[in-house]
């Protein structure tokens, strides 16, 4: 792919719209346009095909500058161009919402609602997604003068308590799940309108993993952030280190050695393997699966093992720093790496046959859930659940990175689109893994593991993309010049995956949920990053009357 073409086609696209227009990087155009001609400018790019909305990212721009901007940044392959849209501080800022024209755009917009104070107007959803019922109006937890003063909790602001009894009307029930329930690993809120045994309406709350990386990252040096951001996820913790420490030595302008690099890429699929075996048992459980469960577990103990010899660590490995890696591969841990390749293709292959075979698992899989081609480009849909309908959404093919020119991955595609086509990607994506390893290991360049990075990273801005198991993973990085970053926005795959469950729920049965929830892979911590304050004690509750207002007329389609 010609990146230049590709941003001067978008550039020629947008020359109606923009005011200014700039090339960050040979990859990047950074368009400014206004408010009122964000939905012609998205049109233009959406109806021409023109990449995908990957992420929205809001910023204060502090007191000083008395300006707040949302930068909404579409990816075609390498190329990234960006729509800045800039307004006042002071008063109400507002844009217009995109949802109706790419409806992945709901998600990101309600977060900027939440975190910024950005009025959307056009969005037809009123109740939280991340923030509790009790957070006080106008305090928005990322505006670079928020204080946890701020956020004390609005007293009777919670609903009432949930009825014993779930009747709406009629057959007609609303079942929650969630945000404690052991069929979900993971906090998450659902509720499922179902009559009889088919779901009528969906809908979702996240934000029950208070954690608030994003904004305690400005308080920490750029060594130290490298730790908070591995600490996202648990499953691909190196992904997202990875992510970060490439987005700043980029700004830092430093070249990594093609050693660290390739150590990088050999960690990162490890990691693939290790969880992708974790969601084929945790999705075969949802299953009633059970013994795929457990032996899948089993075999993943090998993964971790290899990460250990390698690393020090089974989870969370710090192999990253700041311009490179801080572990070798050697020869004991050569050998150790193809023999448990060996082994684990063995058991892959195996998992393969039996996912494609067993009759009682293809009647929760087959069938279920299916996504057409054009359906998984409307959805925004990222990784192996777009990979499974055709889709082919992968950085590490589209837009390589790192080692990855060195060492290619091919992408591996479905055309069926249902649970069964994801269950058969994710399988043979492991395959190819394995294969792309066992040449890193046999071919590793020499050099050194790092380069040194400067305490002061150079002011600018900038975003990491890098394929994580669920997909895309999207870091926008900026800088000020000082030991601290500005911002850092971290839009995780599982957030984009999110239409499609919901969407898909409606019209099967109720027992279909879990498994078309599980079939996406979710995690809830690499969508909740986001500062939230709560008193021992709160809890969230619910009323008839709620119910009735909130029950059936919203659920309708």
């Amino acid at each position: 792919m010609n990146t230049e073409k590709v941003l001067q086609q978008a550039e020629a696209l947008l020359t109606a719209w923009n005011l200014e227009s700039t090339r960050p990087d040979p990859t990047r155009l950074d368009v400014v346009v206004r408010a009122d001609n964000l939905r012609s400018a998205t049109r233009a790019l959406h109806e021409s095909h023109w990449g995908y909305l990957s992420a929205i990212t809001g910023l204060d721009l502090g007191t000083v500058s008395g300006q707040l901007e949302v930068l909404y940044h579409f990816c075609n392959g390498p190329a990234i161009t960006t729509l800045r849209i800039r307004q006042p501080r002071d008063g109400k800022a507002t844009v217009p919402s995109i949802a109706d024209i790419i409806p992945p755009a709901s998600f990101f917009e309600r977060e900027l609602q939440e975190m910024l104070g950005f009025l959307v107007t056009g969005l037809d959803i009123s109740e939280r997604l991340f923030l509790p019922d009790d957070w006080p109006e106008g305090v928005y937890p990322m505006r670079a003068d928020f204080s946890l003063e701020q956020a004390a909790p609005v007293p009777g602001r919670q609903a009432d308590e949930l009825p014993d009894e779930g009747v709406v009307r009629g057959n007609t029930f609303v079942v929650p799940i969630g945000p404690q329930h052991p069929a979900l690993k993971e906090p998450g809120h659902f509720e499922f309108v179902v009559d009889g045994e088919i779901v009528t309406g969906a809908r979702m709350r996240l934000g029950y993993a208070h954690r608030g990386i994003e904004k305690a990252a400005e308080a920490r040096n750029w060594n130290q952030n490298l730790y908070l951001f591995e600490r996202v996820c648990g499953i691909c913790s190196h992904t997202h280190a990875m992510a970060y420490a490439m987005g700043v030595e980029k700004l830092a302008q430093v070249e990594v050695p093609e050693r660290a690099m390739a150590i990088r890429e050999l960690v990162a699929g490890l990691e693939r393997v290790h969880s992708h075996l974790l969601w084929l048992g945790v999705a075969a459980h949802e299953a009633g699966f059970d013994t795929l469960f457990m032996y899948s577990w089993r075999d993943r103990e090998t993964v971790m093992t290899l990460l250990e010899q390698i690393t020090g660590n089974r989870v969370n490995y710090s192999a990253n720093v700041l311009g490179g890696v801080k572990c070798d591969i050697g020869l004991e841990q050569a050998k150790a790496v193809k023999d448990g390749l060996n082994y684990l293709e063995g058991r892959i292959r195996h998992y393969l046959e039996v996912v494609t075979t067993d009759t009682m698992f293809l009647n929760r899989t087959r069938g279920i859930g299916t996504i057409s081609f054009d359906e998984a480009v409307e959805f925004g849909l990222l990784g192996p659940t777009a990979r499974a309908s055709g889709l082919v959404r992968d950085v590490r093919v589209e837009a390589p990175y790192g080692a990855y020119a060195r060492f290619p991955v091919s992408a591996v595609t479905e055309t069926n689109g249902d649970l069964e086509a994801r269950f058969v990607v994710r399988l043979k994506e492991l395959l190819v893994s394995c294969f792309t390893m066992r040449t890193i290991v046999d071919n590793l360049p020499e050099g050194p593991l790092s380069v040194r990075v400067p305490r002061k990273i150079p002011a600018g801005e900038t975003i990491s993309r890098l394929e994580a198991p669920r997909g895309e993973l999207f870091y926008y990085i900026k800088s000020n010049g000082g030991e601290t970053p500005a911002r850092i926005h971290v839009r995780t795959p599982s957030l984009c995956n999110w239409v499609s469950v919901l969407e898909k729920a409606i019209g099967r049965q109720l027992a279909d949920v879990p498994m078309l929830i599980a079939g996406m892979d979710p995690c809830f911590s690499c969508n909740d990053r986001m500062v939230t304050v709560a008193r021992p004690g709160d809890r969230q509750t619910w009323s008839w009357e709620r119910l009735r207002e909130y029950g059936i007329e919203y659920y309708k389609r």
